[in-house]
């Protein structure tokens, strides 16, 4: 009788175990602090050292000021993450040919402007020319490689860029803002600087232009707003604010503000 007594005694003793090994693995594990979650709106300021000149990607190239507003309006077929490694921006996908000598390149089928028109391969080559051209401010070496580059239209979303020998560092270069065709084909090359378009600019990135901030008729800043027909993920922030100043201390002026001379966050 205690023989048996004590062979039930195991079995009770082997049941808890395997009920508290079973409970353990079913519990979920806790790996640290649960993080509050971004949410959507509020307004972020930064202070440009630096003046407006013209909201444009083909003429911000000596204005660092410029550059930063442009890079929330405008997208360009690829960006750069942080760890420098090339990401889809208007482009759903690329391939490059065994040779090096041919890209071809997919435009997302949602990438629109900021006014709803979709955004196209003909807006991408009409952007090549233009930076080839003498209204444009890039560097001639910059204008010398896509001369030699030929910008071939499959369809509407699809393109391809030749080279004449394979380039590596080529993929870098195309970063640069896309400009709506549709809204510029009419301006001669030699007066895009004086364009409409460089103060109400109309792009397809994150933020699209709002207003200008004016005062005692000089433009001391301006407002985006976050793009309600982005093609990517909208950004937390509603609604980014810029203002021009002449140095860095007049900049740290602002009460809660950021200062930069090349301000380039996604603030996504």
């Amino acid at each position: 009788m205690k023989q048996l007594r004590w062979q039930i005694l195991v079995v009770l003793v082997t049941l808890v175990i395997v009920a508290v090994l079973l409970f353990s693995q079913q519990s979920p594990s806790i790996t640290g602090p649960i993080l509050p979650q971004p949410e959507q709106g509020g307004v972020y300021t930064e202070g440009l050292v630096g003046s407006l000149g013209r909201l444009n990607p083909l003429l911000d190239w000596n204005n660092a000021a410029d550059r930063s507003v442009d890079r929330l309006l405008f997208s360009g077929l690829i960006k750069f993450d942080e760890h420098g490694l090339p990401q889809r921006d208007l482009a759903d996908g690329w391939a490059i040919t065994p040779d090096g000598t041919a890209y071809n390149f997919t435009i997302k089928p949602n990438a629109v402007w900021q006014d709803g028109q979709p955004v196209s391969s003909d807006d991408v080559i009409f952007t090549v020319n233009m930076i080839k051209s003498a209204g444009s401010l890039y560097p001639q070496d910059v204008k010398d490689l896509w001369n030699k580059v030929e910008v071939t239209r499959l369809n509407d979303k699809n393109l391809k860029f030749t080279l004449p020998e394979p380039y590596v560092p080529f993929i870098d270069y195309l970063t640069f803002g896309i400009l709506p065709k549709h809204l510029l084909e009419s301006v001669p090359p030699d007066q895009m600087e004086r364009a409409d378009f460089n103060l109400n600019p109309v792009g397809s990135g994150p933020y699209k232009f709002d207003h200008l901030i004016v005062d005692n008729g000089q433009i001391t800043g301006v407002v985006l707003t976050a793009s309600d027909n982005y093609y990517d993920k909208p950004p937390f922030i509603g609604q980014v604010v810029f203002r021009y100043y002449q140095t860095s201390a007049d900049a740290l002026d602002i009460p809660g503000a950021n200062v930069s001379s090349a301000y380039c966050a996604s603030l996504g």
